[in-house]
């Protein structure tokens, strides 16, 4: 039975229309992050809602600039982020390929344990690995929130189902009768084959290292340590909370994820949709 042009039209038609308002109801908040940035305290809060602020002006920026460490927080959460990634790919790519291209006895076992670590709740683990790391010496510096986590469970599923589905036994055992170690073949065939998941990952990690409020409160104790989120969140106060410099901080924060979205969006999709499709 063929269905009607106009009817297939209309069905499209309603699809992107309920996609359209999802979107909108999406970047919303975003969009009023972004105006409120440009507004005075009153103008945030007036009645009826400005949708546009009038007039624009950088007094928040200058503001938050002037009276807090934003600079050195940006620097922080850069270092921070761009360690916690580098590092996170690095572990659960190589243990994704030794668990899918080097089986040993216990291996599948490791690998349902390292799962099932992914059903406990990150809030448990904040107090273990905080006296773990204030007995090495690590609390109040920046490996106290790169080494935590970076081996996670998800990470290493994540590429090992990647590895096994993309990257063919052929392949390896031709390199090994070459004579190139495992690390090698892992360094030149495997991570260049992954790019896509690897890319997909890292955009995830980025996003979950970068708005680490809570890791950073609690490892991150002087003023010249503290990441963008901590000292967004500190600047509320007990009697007076800067709405302007919260809304100017906060756009800050979130721009610079939006732009390495942007620039990786290509990689992230095709990781993401890796397998979806039979070749």
């Amino acid at each position: 039975m063929t269905v009607p042009r106009a009817t297939i039209v209309m069905q499209r038609a309603l699809i992107y229309m309920v996609l359209a308002i999802g979107a909108a109801l999406s970047l919303f908040p975003l969009y009023w992050l972004a105006i409120s940035a440009f507004k005075t305290q009153p103008q945030i809060f007036a009645t009826p809602p400005q949708w546009l602020p009038n007039p624009p002006h950088l007094d928040n920026f200058r503001q938050i600039w002037r009276e807090t460490t934003i600079a050195r927080a940006f620097l922080n959460s850069v270092i921070i982020t761009g360690g916690f990634v580098t590092l996170s790919l690095f572990l659960c790519s190589l243990a994704g390929y030794a668990f899918a291209k080097l089986p040993a006895p216990g291996s599948s076992k490791l690998f349902s344990f390292v799962l099932a670590t992914m059903l406990i709740p990150g809030a448990v683990t904040l107090i273990p690995n905080f006296i773990v790391l204030t007995k090495l010496g690590l609390v109040n510096t920046y490996w106290s929130l790169i080494i935590p986590g970076a081996a996670g469970a998800f990470g290493i599923f994540w590429t090992r189902q990647y590895i096994d589905a993309h990257v063919h036994d052929d392949l390896l055992n031709a390199a090994r009768i070459d004579g190139c170690s495992e690390f090698e073949i892992y360094w030149r065939i495997v991570l260049p084959v992954c790019r896509p998941a690897l890319a997909a990952l890292g955009i995830m990690q980025l996003i979950g290292s970068w708005n680490n409020l809570m890791g950073a409160f609690l490892m991150l104790r002087t003023p010249n340590m503290q990441t963008l989120p901590l000292l967004i969140y500190l600047l509320q106060g007990e009697f007076r909370t800067p709405f302007g410099m919260l809304m100017a901080g906060g756009l800050l924060t979130t721009l610079p994820l939006v732009v390495a979205f942007v620039l990786f969006q290509r990689h992230f999709i095709s990781g993401m949709t890796a397998g979806a499709v039979k070749q």
